[in-house]
């Protein structure tokens, strides 16, 4: 039998009522995942939960997710092959709406040592994912001056894909070394939470869920 209490809930009802005191400074940081009934087995019968690549990789984004990977690797203890991803700091009602998108699927409320986690910052994960440069925008310039910045900077980038001769569909890793290098030094900004403000969205990566981070497990109901 599982440490952790299992609950069945209906989709609006699934998350805990309250506010989620997250705290992503924590020696054990409050982590959510929503995981299939299948996951959510592989669970309960081994003790541990561990990616599966093929389903975490989307062909269209295998750039990105190669590069978390990578990041993974360099600052965690731990190993392995792909991530399992959960929500550092959400929104309630952002969770709520999650869960009612997840009917038959398992919410997990995790505890799991910081030092397991890798943190990135959910809307710069964005960047990663359209292979463009992470640019901090100033609060002292307009939207319109920002824009501007922007516009300039991928528009350099765009240009010297091509110049190399490089169509901009094509995989990230055909870039020329320099542009690659640029890009991922700029991505680095979003794995560290001094970056930003409080209330900024954050995601997590580990390379496995243990059974003893498991906090409560809730079934979603149709």
């Amino acid at each position: 039998m599982p440490a952790f209490p299992i609950r069945s809930a209906r989709r609006a009802v699934a998350v805990p009522p309250g506010r989620m005191r997250h705290d992503i400074s924590e020696d054990r940081i409050l982590l959510h995942t929503i995981q299939t009934a299948e996951a959510f087995g592989a669970l309960l019968t081994n003790g541990v939960l561990k990616p599966d690549p093929v389903l975490a990789e989307p062909p269209l984004h295998a750039d990105g997710y190669d590069w978390m990977y990578r990041q993974m690797d360099a600052r965690l203890p731990t190993s392995g092959d792909g991530a399992i991803w959960l929500w550092a700091r959400i929104r309630r009602q952002d969770l709520v709406e999650l869960c009612r998108l997840a009917p038959g699927q398992v919410l997990l409320t995790c505890r799991v040592p910081r030092q397991r986690v890798l943190l990135s910052h959910f809307g710069d994960w964005h960047a990663v994912l359209n292979r463009h440069p992470l640019i901090i925008e100033h609060s002292d310039e307009s939207d319109e001056a920002n824009g501007a910045q922007l516009d300039l900077i991928f528009d350099d980038v765009d240009g010297r894909v091509r110049a190399a001769g490089v169509s901009l569909d094509a995989g990230y890793q055909h870039s020329p070394a320099k542009v690659r290098t640029e890009l991922e030094d700029s991505w680095e900004f979003m794995l560290d939470p001094t970056n930003y403000g409080r209330y900024e969205t954050w995601q997590a990566t580990v390379h496995a869920l243990r059974s003893d981070d498991v906090v409560q497990a809730v079934r979603i109901e149709g």
